[in-house]
């Protein structure tokens, strides 16, 4: 029997592009990585629940072989906070660059705070490879 597959959340400012919109380095070999191995969903502030629109956003950054990829990525739709679109039900990972306090407090309600993957590309630009050499191997 096949185990269940993990979810992936991921944020676009910070993970997808880092400081002045540029394409975060080994971001094609990443999202190949996830998408292979995980079911990927945006959680994102930025055109949330609406696919298309982030793929037309990031088509003005990203090169075509990208946006094909990008384009696998199931939308997400929240209130307030992220956290309101993550199933808690299953196992995952939050890859974002910053969190609220509330959200904070949400996954540690979960029991989920170590799924946050706290990312800092500016620190560590090479960061997106090391998940896939690592934490998501």
């Amino acid at each position: 029997m096949k185990a269940l597959r993990k979810n992936i959340y991921l944020d676009i400012d910070g993970v997808i592009l880092t400081r002045g919109v540029t394409p975060a380095l080994h971001l094609d070999k990443f999202l190949k990585y996830i998408l292979s191995n995980y079911s990927v969903f945006w959680l994102t502030s930025k055109y949330q629940g609406d696919s298309r629109r982030i793929i037309q956003y990031l088509s003005q950054f990203l090169l075509p072989d990208t946006i094909d990829l990008i384009g696998q990525i199931k939308a997400t739709s929240f209130r307030l906070d992220k956290t309101e679109a993550i199933d808690f039900s299953k196992d995952f990972f939050w890859i974002d660059n910053e969190l609220f306090d509330s959200e904070k407090n949400t996954l540690r309600k979960h029991n989920s705070y170590d799924c946050w993957i706290e990312l800092d590309l500016i620190k560590n630009p090479n960061q997106l490879l090391d998940l896939v050499n690592s934490k998501l191997n």
